[in-house]
């Protein structure tokens, strides 16, 4: 008797984890087809560059200016390259505390990058749309949304993409 409900409880286990590998590669799939899209239209140089998982990054730091405006006063040049590496770093050293410290600084630079693109496109709910499309686990939410972003037809004149900025 118990030894069913092992076994069932690993069947479950099982289909779980298959049904999670398979919304977590129709995510990719759709983040990739998005930023592909938003580059060609951009005429961002490589868009093929969005298939590609830890160089994905350094094609959306093309797509907002190759510089991170977090605030007016704060901005992180050369995003389109210090994520790559931080994602290199996360995947290089994962298990170990500096894979973890990694890890942390490429969700937020990815998640605040999101947030700069959706605030190009004046999108109102900007800042929820980029952690949606950054954070683990609910970008399977944010690719979609990052999806609707690269089919509007206004993708020829971008905002200013300053992630937090005063309200006026």
């Amino acid at each position: 008797m118990i030894w069913r409900d092992f076994q069932s409880a690993g069947w479950l286990v099982i289909v779980l984890t298959v049904l999670y590998s398979l919304i977590r590669a129709l995510a990719f799939v759709v983040t990739a087809l998005s930023l592909h899209r938003l580059a060609i239209r951009r005429r961002v140089p490589n868009p093929w560059l969005a298939w590609i998982p830890v160089i994905r990054y350094y094609l959306l730091g093309q797509l907002i200016g190759s510089s991170l405006k977090v605030t007016s006063r704060l901005t992180i040049p050369s995003i389109g390259l210090i994520m790559p590496f931080t994602a290199a770093f996360m995947i290089l050293l994962s298990g170990s505390f500096a894979g973890q410290v990694a890890s942390v600084l490429t969700v937020v630079l990815a998640a605040l990058s999101f947030m700069s693109l959706f605030r190009q496109y004046r999108e109102p709910h900007a800042l929820a749309y980029g952690l949606l499309a950054g954070l683990p686990f609910v970008e399977m939410i944010g690719c979609f949304l990052l999806w609707q972003l690269s089919a509007r037809r206004d993708l020829d004149a971008p905002a200013d993409p300053t992630v937090f900025r005063p309200r006026s």
